[in-house]
């Protein structure tokens, strides 16, 4: 039994090197990739035990991905395997000033957007567990991932698990009026939701954390935002916490969000939210110095300061 289950797709990412254009590449590097994957091995890094329920295609690349996932930890028992069946892909540019990263995706069909909601079972797999965790990329990918998350909270708000949930708003996968449909029609089964300042912006009009929180009825809400030359993470809830990085020049960017969620969650189960704060900062952090998606960090290294380094 794990103590965080997360529900969500898994992908292949492919990277030119050294920062290269896709036009320019004769070589890609391989990187497992997927937000809750992600925060599924940002967990196990940390020492807390995690499930990652997903859909592979029993292939080259679907067992590469899982390959990887296992050996940092992750029980894949509730993996389902289909025949015949595609992974979904994305292509990374890491770019640097004043070039952004880009990513182009080529996930469509993929083996998880086929998933049938009904062959889950969300009671047998949350037996156990103290938290379950899901982003707003899943519901984005179709009707029947839509529903098979809203199974998913119901059935961990029954087996009293703590319920977190990542906006994490994709454009290319929905609009934001969806990707706002989506958070309220399961605002209800939610005790955490985590949210960019850019997202909610984007799905209110307004990143005020403390009216997001009471429009959508939540325990705690987690705004991040940009102040002063560093990221701050907000806890809107029965009290107000804060944490704080300096802004740094990043290796690579993709996953640190997903990083801040698995620190997150490894330190509100352990201490509660303050500590929460404090680990998913730290952790979010660290990810911008490695290369991949995933923060394969070991806890020692969090005590450590992070230093800002001014942006180029």
């Amino acid at each position: 039994m794990a103590d965080v289950v997360t529900f969500g797709e898994g992908l292949l990412r492919l990277s030119p090197p050294h920062r290269q254009r896709l036009e320019q590449a004769r070589e890609l590097e391989l990187w497992p990739a997927g937000s809750e994957l992600n925060v599924a091995v940002g967990l196990a890094r940390l020492g807390t035990t995690s499930a990652w329920v997903s859909r592979l295609p029993d292939s080259p690349l679907g067992r590469l991905v899982a390959s990887r996932a296992r050996a940092e930890g992750v029980d894949l028992a509730h993996v389902e395997w289909a025949e015949d069946e595609r992974l979904g892909l994305f292509f990374v540019e890491v770019g640097s000033p004043p070039r952004p990263t880009s990513a182009h995706y080529d996930r469509a069909d993929s083996a998880f957007a086929r998933l049938d909601p009904g062959s889950i079972d969300w009671a047998a797999i949350l037996v156990g567990a103290r938290a379950f965790h899901v982003s707003g990329i899943t519901p984005a990918l179709g009707d029947a991932c839509a529903r098979a998350t809203a199974d998913a909270l119901a059935a961990a708000r029954g087996e009293g698990c703590t319920t977190s949930y990542d906006v994490n708003l994709r454009r290319r996968l929905g609009s934001p009026e969806r990707a706002r449909e989506l958070l309220e029609q399961f605002a209800p089964q939610l005790d955490v939701v985590l949210c960019s300042a850019e997202d909610a912006q984007a799905l209110y009009g307004r990143s005020d954390g403390e009216t997001l929180r009471d429009a959508l009825g939540v325990e705690l809400l987690i705004l991040a935002e940009f102040d002063a030359g560093s990221r701050v993470w907000t806890a809107f809830g029965a009290s107000r916490d804060s944490a704080a990085s300096p802004l740094v020049e990043p290796v690579d960017p993709i996953g640190a969000g997903d990083a801040f969620c698995a620190g997150f969650l490894h330190g509100l189960l352990g201490a509660g939210v303050a500590r929460g704060l404090a680990v998913g900062q730290a952790l979010s952090a660290h990810k911008l110095s490695i290369p991949g998606d995933w923060a394969l960090v070991v806890p020692g290294e969090l005590e450590l300061p992070v230093e800002a380094r001014p942006l180029r």
